[in-house]
């Protein structure tokens, strides 16, 4: 596939014409299956069955992949049996778990625990390597404020950057295969690593493609807030 874009239509379809590692690491968050429809204004985030959608999944990505599949992921009332069960599966191929702890988190009401994290897991056939000394394994940010208009469960691009500068290299392909509205392929603009995208929904991939065209000419000054 054409490095630095971002194709339109299902990842699915797209891995059956990826040959075997074709691209240096995978970093992607596939939808949560959250069935309210909370965050997607074009997408329905409902998947009926929710752990051969994530197998699936992590089979092409470790596939695909010569290095490390990094899948950000959070356990809710849906899909938390499916999981815990997918990280029972692959335990002998996961060499991490990040913990991503967001530390202005939407208070829940009562007595319920309020959810503060979530999850990447570091998928691969070694243990994983950072490019500088002491990196811990749990990155702390706020909660995005503003978000797009269609898509309100967009990657925080600080996290997209902590792991994109910490554990690849300049000039690597980096496969998104649920770009979302492109954070992950600004980061590798940010820090020269190639990109490979792909998106379900059109005007994702109209809006994305908008920002890393901004972002090419001003990579240090795009944030989200400006591109609403």
């Amino acid at each position: 596939m054409e490095l630095n874009k971002i194709h339109h239509g299902n990842c699915f379809d797209y891995f059956k014409r990826c040959e075997a590692k074709s691209v240096d690491h995978v970093f992607t968050s596939p939808p949560y299956n959250r069935k309210r429809n909370d965050k997607y204004e074009l997408y329905d985030d409902t998947i009926a069955d929710y752990f051969e959608f994530l197998t699936t999944v992590v089979e092409e990505c470790r596939r695909i992949a010569r290095k490390y599949v990094l899948l950000n992921i959070m356990p809710n009332y849906y899909n938390k049996a499916d999981v815990y069960a997918l990280i029972g599966r692959y335990s002998d191929q996961i060499q991490q778990i990040i913990i991503w702890e967001k530390t202005n988190p939407l208070p829940r009401g009562g007595s319920a625990l309020t959810n503060a994290y979530e999850m990447i897991l570091v998928f691969g056939d070694s243990s994983l390597k950072s490019n500088s000394t002491y990196t811990k394994n749990i990155i702390r940010t706020p909660v995005n404020g503003k978000m797009p208009k269609h898509h309100k469960a967009v990657m925080h691009p600080d996290v997209a950057d902590w792991f994109i500068e910490k554990f690849t290299q300049e000039n690597e392909i980096i496969m998104d295969p649920f770009m979302g509205t492109g954070t992950t392929a600004l980061s590798c603009v940010k820090y020269n690593r190639n990109f490979i995208g792909i998106e379900l929904v059109q005007e994702y991939v109209e809006y994305a493609t908008q920002r890393i065209e901004e972002a090419k000419s001003e990579p240090q000054q795009l944030t989200i807030e400006e591109v609403q």
